[in-house]
């Protein structure tokens, strides 16, 4: 596991993760104190500003390796940093959740439940609420911190047509 990480660097891959969850529980923060589902655009944003510290933390990344490292290597990395954002939004939506929801826990009818939504959204106790914001927190945000890796791993590099390095993580030549 150690050599599958060695080219991760840890510290700005964990600081990374951690704004990213938390600029993502931000406008949630705001969309759960008004629970209508016309204010759903709020998830999407938290999700643009996760998309956003992804995209900044790959292009910082390939800069400290002169734009010149193993584009496998970049996206393992951008990859590392968009899981460990996801762990962080999922666990502050539901620390939200269950602070900002009463009874969300405890009561079989929490007292905030989702209103104004159609008539074929997934129901659950808070009537979609806890859907909604967990789907964002992982599929969404899985979904852009994803595309951010990919297309920016590929665009930063300066010589495209061939990688010069080892791509360490996912191929090691020779090795028993």
């Amino acid at each position: 596991m150690a050599n599958l990480l060695r080219k991760v660097n840890k510290k700005a891959t964990l600081i990374t993760g951690v704004i990213a969850g938390l600029l993502f529980c931000i406008p949630v923060l705001f969309f759960i104190s008004d629970a209508e589902y016309r204010n759903s655009w709020l998830i999407y944003l938290g999700s643009f500003l996760f998309f956003i510290t992804i995209w900044i933390h790959t292009l910082r990344d390939s800069r400290k390796r002169a734009h010149n490292e193993s584009t496998i290597a970049l996206i393992f990395a951008s990859h590392m940093a968009t899981l460990l954002g996801i762990v962080v939004a999922c666990i502050g939506s539901f620390i939200l959740l269950s602070i900002m929801i009463p009874g969300y826990l405890t009561s079989a009818n929490p007292d905030h439940v989702l209103s104004g939504e159609p008539a074929n959204i997934v129901e659950d106790r808070t009537e979609g609420l806890s859907f909604q914001v967990f789907l964002a927190a992982t599929f969404i945000n899985f979904s852009v911190g994803s595309f951010s890796a990919i297309i920016l791993s590929f665009a930063a590099k300066k010589n495209q047509k061939k990688d010069q390095r080892d791509p360490a993580p996912l191929h090691q030549h020779g090795v028993e």
